[in-house]
């Protein structure tokens, strides 16, 4: 099976592999294409496509206008990773460079190939007293030890996160301490660069753990997994929050670090020509806003006498701030207050490098002696300290947690009885508006007067001349229970008319009123009982209602069934009666 050197030697590379070679997602957890991958197809190209279509004007204008800054930026992670695969098969890369700095895309223009190249600088970084501290405390709370590891790296040599994270033993010369040109030429380290001792030996103990586990990368990390780890609470985010004001928004990611520490190097330490090498930056303009020149150096005189490079000589002094802020007695105890080995610096013998004071004039090496069994111990004193540091934040964070549990039942109830109170206040002003809407309420479903219905009722009623007061009073309590508001409401113009047709035809009020009432549903026997007993003044003949009922009733006038169902007599003639039951 061919491989993806063998691929890119006979530019046979499709599009998809070389995502995939740089570890890149190409589908989401649900199984859906990314982001990513759909912005590449609506710009023309697919995942079958040949790399080397990638470099098509019309692709790339198109990938401008439907994709995102963060398309070009990953699209530039591919290409280098395929760079980077091609150097360490000792072949030439074939392609076109697209993506990244002096590649095809920016010199045609577009926008956000030019923005993918420019991560957001800081308006300033404290000074190397909080930078140093924050940093080295955060790095010591990072849960994972390869992680940590590289992290502590990063922040003694501030490559980018990434070159970090891809580091290979046989990239590194552990004899003189520096990077092979292979290395330097696939991340783009224009200069010679030589490593401090801490950072070195850092290494070294990485690679030794790598050999035994048989891998090829120095650090089983990723710089997604740094990132994380510099965000994780009580992690180095979280120790630079109280200065996101001055320095103009939080720290996003691992990568930051490697604009805090080219700061210090060129604003604190006085190097800021070596920050360029070290970076292989002409300048700083995407470090810190503004940069100023540096005129003078934080020592008196080099910390070394022309051994290594100039960019040795910036890490080393590095190196040594990190020391003088922690208050430390020799650089030798650098890796345990961060957390890491270096077990190079840490055993009997080991070389012992002095931490040189602020403004001292120094001549010769910064290496003064071997360790003694009382710097042993001291050493052995920081880790067991930092160690007692992180329990001590542990067990505060615990305590925390419990506090909190503790208190939840107090607060579910809380919630519980206000949430309660909402609610009940909700259907409250709900009732109120519908009341002013429509009426009687559910509270009071009968209507006992002309106030209780609507405007508009009100409004339709008063114009047909009807007394709907004196009617509702006729109305048995079956009835109006029955029909609700709604009901008497929709009805109630029908019954008003019906009611005065009867009485004109009857002279019977009572009568009326029943008649009325029978729009609205049935009416038995005891409905009319329940009329004519609230009901006590005679009429022009001198009757009450209840003798007039009884009357009409003896003579045959009337059936009411007695509240019979369906089954009663059928209804009399439309001339002679109206009400069917």
């Amino acid at each position: 099976m061919a491989t993806i050197a063998d691929k890119i030697k006979d530019k046979s590379l499709t599009v998809g592999e070389a995502i995939n070679n740089a570890g890149v997602s190409r589908v989401t957890k649900a199984g859906k294409p990314t982001l990513f991958v759909k912005y590449i197809e609506q710009a023309g190209l697919t995942l079958d496509s040949p790399w080397d279509f990638i470099k098509n004007t019309d692709f790339l204008k198109k990938l401008n206008e439907v994709g995102a800054e963060a398309t070009f930026t990953t699209l530039t992670t591919v290409e280098n990773t395929l760079k980077k695969t091609a150097s360490t098969s000792d072949l030439p890369f074939p392609y076109t460079t697209v993506f990244g700095e002096n590649s095809k895309s920016r010199d045609l223009g577009l926008e956000k190939a030019s923005q993918a190249r420019r991560s957001k600088a800081f308006k300033g970084v404290p000074e190397a007293d909080t930078s140093l501290r924050a940093l080295t405390e955060g790095i010591s709370s990072i849960k994972d030890p390869q992680t940590r590891a590289a992290v502590a790296f990063n922040a003694l040599v501030p490559l980018r996160p990434g070159e970090v994270a891809g580091i290979k033993i046989d990239d590194i010369d552990f004899e003189t301490g520096s990077f092979k040109e292979a290395y330097r030429r696939v991340n783009k380290i224009r200069n010679e660069l030589d490593l401090p001792e801490v950072a070195l030996e850092i290494l070294r103990d990485a690679a030794d753990v790598a050999k035994e586990q048989g891998r090829d990368t120095i650090f089983d990390t990723t710089s997604g997994k740094m990132s994380s780890a510099i965000k994780a609470p009580g992690g180095v985010a979280e120790r630079f929050k109280p200065f996101e004001k001055e320095m103009g928004r939080p720290l996003q990611g691992a990568s930051d670090i490697r604009k805090i520490i080219p700061s210090i190097i060129a604003n604190q330490l006085g190097y800021g020509e070596e920050a360029s090498i070290i970076m292989g930056h002409k300048s700083f303009d995407d470090t810190v806003d503004g940069m100023k020149a540096i005129t003078r150096k934080h020592y008196a005189s080099q910390i070394i006498t022309g051994e290594g490079t100039t960019a040795k000589q910036a890490l080393r002094a590095l190196q040594n701030m990190y020391g003088e802020v922690l208050g430390l007695s020799t650089l030798n105890e650098l890796p345990a207050s961060m957390g890491v080995e270096a077990k190079g610096l840490t055993i009997e013998n080991a070389p012992k490098l002095a931490v040189i004071p602020r403004g001292a004039e120094i001549v010769g090496t910064q290496v003064q002696g071997t360790l003694t069994d009382a710097d042993l111990d001291l050493i052995e004193d920081v880790r067991e300290a930092r160690s007692q540091e992180l329990k001590l934040t542990a067990t505060t964070a615990e305590k925390q947690r419990l506090e909190m549990e503790a208190q939840m039942g107090d607060l579910d109830e809380e919630a519980i009885r206000t949430k309660e109170q909402r609610r009940v206040r909700t259907e409250q002003i709900r009732k109120e508006e519908r009341a002013k809407l429509s009426g009687p309420t559910l509270e009071n479903p009968e209507p006992t007067s002309f106030d209780d219905l609507s405007p508009e009722l009100q409004e339709k009623l008063n114009k047909g001349g009807f007394d709907i007061n004196k009617f509702l009073g006729k109305l048995p309590g079956p009835v109006k229970k029955s029909l609700g508001p709604i009901g008497l409401g929709l009805t109630a113009a029908t019954a008003a008319s019906t009611a005065t047709e009867v009485e004109a035809a009857t002279g019977s009020p009572t009568l009326a009123a029943i008649a009325g009432a029978s729009e609205f549903g049935p009416i038995g026997y005891s409905d009319v009982r329940d009329i004519a007993a609230g009901r006590s003044e005679p009429d022009t003949f001198g009757t009450t209602p209840a003798s007039r009922i009884a009357a009409e009733e003896q003579a045959g006038f009337i059936d009411l069934g007695r509240d019979r169902g369906p089954e009663a007599a059928p209804a009399t003639e439309q001339d002679q009666g109206f009400l069917t039951r």
